[in-house]
């Protein structure tokens, strides 16, 4: 299921270290004429639930032998040799290595696309809007499809490769059917086209104004690669995964049960009154009674013998407001509110630590963590009667202004005073998350009824 902004509903979970002779392994050898043996830069011990697959030109054929050499690393022997030239690809999808508590991958991290640079980068040139010079990228003969990012994203990056990787993996994400070239002409591809050669037509352009199409292999590499291609079925999930998926399900029932988007980290709604309406039902949600929700009115009919202030008004609830006086056909009432530090949760809208106390590890998080987001958006929702949607964990123990918890990222025991935290990187029960759908599906009911 794919949302509305491209991002799927359920997604896998990142991971980049795998267990000790069963990593990742995508290498291709040109092969000579005759030859049956190949070394692979890795250690890599094939069992029946790791195995190693071996193609010629992409047709899979069977090994004879895959074992270890003199300097620790896998070669592998084939029946038969190979003709000149042949593409001879080994793979094998390893198995990650897990959490022994979480049964997930002990690091969620995302690395560098991989990245090619072209022959004919200084003269590459791309228009999205001519028919006559489009671009073709093909892997393993099934076709990508190009983003193309406004230059002015790109603006001030020529020649800093570290910023211009960053915007590459930010378009590309975890998708595998799309790729971006740089201004300076360097090819990103999707983590799971990491080294292997693709097919890439495009055009180039000279200083006297000559087009000539251009047709060559190329092979996208990183050092740093990372992998999002499986779900761990038996992982603990995390309250901030959690409460993320429950985000974009909001979303979701918004787009699809209203005319208008859900509520996010701020308001900016200019409303056209109607004759004598006093009662404003906004689309998005403030902390009501806090003074942090500013009003501002444009009369139709301005008086200029006398100034026209904002009439008097009351926050019933955080999404709606009642003036004292009614207003004219016309005129338009603006509400504004932007949302920075969580007025709920200590650890939401602001960078944040917590502290392993079993392992003695501190872990940094920063405020634009994705389960921030996901809860600052949707933490000021509520039920009639004020009641908010999600609650957060009491923290009585901190270490240098981090939240002391257990591996399992639970709060310990502590005097000091209790701080309330969302603690995104706990653990989170079956008895929590059916406790949550249960209130998550009254609120559905109640606010889309």
């Amino acid at each position: 299921m794919v949302l509305e902004d491209g991002e799927v509903f359920v997604a896998g979970i990142n991971y980049n270290k795998f267990e000790e002779g069963k990593p990742f392994v995508y290498e291709e050898i040109k092969g000579q004429a005759g030859q049956t043996s190949f070394s692979l830069p890795v250690l890599i011990k094939p069992t029946d639930d790791n195995p190693l697959y071996v193609f010629i030109d992409g047709v899979q054929t069977i090994y004879e032998t895959a074992e270890t050499n003199s300097k620790g690393l896998t070669d592998v022997e084939l029946y038969t040799g190979v003709k000149a030239g042949q593409m001879v690809s080994f793979c094998s999808y390893g198995e990650p290595l897990l959490d022994s508590d979480w049964k997930r991958p002990p690091v969620s991290w995302t690395g560098d696309l991989p990245r090619a640079a072209l022959s004919a980068a200084t003269t590459y040139f791309y228009d999205p809007f001519s028919r006559n010079h489009q671009e073709y990228l093909y892997a393993a003969g099934q076709p990508l499809r190009r983003l193309s990012i406004p230059s002015e994203v790109w603006a001030d990056t020529m020649g800093d490769a570290a910023a211009v990787t960053k915007i590459a993996t930010k378009a590309i994400g975890y998708r595998t059917d799309v790729y971006c070239v740089s201004p300076g002409g360097s090819v990103f591809l999707p983590f799971n086209l990491n080294g292997v050669t693709c097919k890439f037509n495009y055009w180039t352009k000279n200083s006297g104004g000559a087009f000539k199409f251009k047709s060559e292999d190329i092979k996208a590499t990183t050092l740093k690669p990372a992998y999002n291609n499986c779900f761990f079925p038996n992982a603990i999930i995390q309250r901030g995964e959690a409460f993320h998926l429950i985000n974009k399900l909001r979303k979701v029932f918004y787009a699809r049960f209203t005319d208008k988007e859900a509520p996010t980290t701020g308001i900016n709604e200019p409303i056209k009154a109607f004759q004598g309406q006093r009662v404003f039902r906004l689309n998005g949600n403030y902390p009501a009674g806090k003074n942090k929700l500013k009003v501002t009115v444009k009369f139709k009919e301005e008086k200029k013998d006398k100034v026209q202030e904002t009439p008097p008004y009351s926050e019933i609830d955080n999404h709606t407001v009642v003036f004292s006086q009614p207003f004219s056909e016309g005129d338009e009432v603006t509400f504004y509110y932007l949302k920075d530090v969580s007025e709920r949760f200590a650890d939401v809208g602001k960078d944040s630590a917590i502290y392993y106390q079993t392992k003695g590890e501190r872990v940094e998080q920063s405020k634009d963590a994705f389960w921030k987001i996901a809860v600052s958006e949707m933490e000021d929702e509520t039920f009639a009667n004020n009641d908010p949607l999600i609650a957060g964990i009491n923290i009585k123990k901190k270490l240098d202004g981090a939240a002391v918890v257990t591996n399992m990222g639970r709060p310990v025991g502590g005097t000091e005073p209790d701080e309330t935290w969302f603690l995104g990187n706990s653990a989170m029960t079956r008895a929590e998350a059916v406790a949550f759908l249960d209130r998550f599906m009254k609120w559905t009911i109640e606010r889309f009824k």
